[in-house]
């Protein structure tokens, strides 16, 4: 993958049976990024949050494509400016 913090899901052709996956793949971390989420997770479980976006590959099968979403919500100070309005 190209991408870091990225990853696609194929459509699975090859299920054998009804408890088989309908997709599988892979999603690529980038190390900094893993050792971030376990530093931050302080015992706690790690939700990563994902975007996706439904495509087709080069043989036009359905794939979904991921994307870690790393926004963070920029923390705001408590006290007011004086000097705002």
């Amino acid at each position: 993958m190209d991408y870091p913090n990225t990853g696609l899901l194929f459509t699975n052709n090859r299920r054998v049976n009804e408890n088989a996956p309908h997709m599988n793949g892979e999603v690529q971390f980038e190390k900094d990024f893993l050792l971030q989420m376990i530093k931050a997770a302080n015992g706690e479980a790690v939700v990563i949050k994902m975007d996706a976006w439904v495509k087709r590959d080069k043989n036009n099968n359905r794939m979904v494509a991921l994307k870690v979403n790393t926004y963070v919500k920029p923390v705001q100070s408590e006290q007011k400016d004086p000097w705002d309005d």
